[in-house]
């Protein structure tokens, strides 16, 4: 499936709540030309930037990428309905829950680079769970690496400055969860 316009629909979310850009900054703690640039689809996000997204916009990741909202026990997401933010490949996250409010956790496949994004490290409240699907990942903690093989799994405090590279020639597939508690807002990373 084809990648989400998120960019459209970060600003339509945004005008219709009437917020400025300056004021969604001051909520995500990210700068008025970075989310510009999201807005005008220059940028696409990392999954931290969407969580600081719908946190401020007082939604789930999976309504900010445009999932229906299901208010009932049991939510199910065909594979054929899966809406990833990059269309797939390397670097590439795909929310796994389709978009019910008020969920404790949010899981992603996600398909890690091949070499290390550039800048800051990724970091948000909560925890984070990994489980390694297909391939060899590289888990960074501030200068600490892990390396995890298939069927690994790895579980951490979110807010630890960490990010993940596939290792070898072809990306890795790796289920990822991340609880945040509901009343908390992402931190700035």
């Amino acid at each position: 499936m084809p990648a989400t316009t998120l960019g459209p629909r970060v600003k339509a979310m945004r005008l219709r709540q009437g917020l400025t850009l300056e004021t969604l900054a001051q909520r995500t703690g990210l700068t008025r030309s970075f989310l510009s640039k999201v807005e005008r689809s220059a940028t696409t996000p990392s999954i931290t930037t969407a969580l600081k997204l719908a946190s401020a916009f007082g939604i789930g990741v999976g309504q900010l990428l445009g999932e229906a909202t299901d208010l009932h026990a049991v939510s199910v997401l065909r594979m054929a309905d899966r809406r990833s933010f990059m269309g797939g490949g390397p670097d590439d996250y795909t929310p796994l829950a389709p978009g019910r409010p008020l969920k404790a956790m949010e899981p992603f496949l996600v398909t890690p680079p091949l070499e290390f994004r550039e800048g800051p490290l990724g970091r948000h409240s909560g925890d984070e769970f990994m489980l390694v699907l297909k391939g060899r990942v590289e888990l960074s903690f501030d200068g600490r690496s892990i390396v995890l093989e298939a069927g690994d799994t790895a579980y951490f405090d979110a807010s630890l400055p960490h990010r993940s590279r596939s290792l070898g020639s072809r990306p890795a597939e790796v289920l990822t969860v991340i609880a945040t508690p509901p009343s908390e807002t992402p931190e700035e990373s």
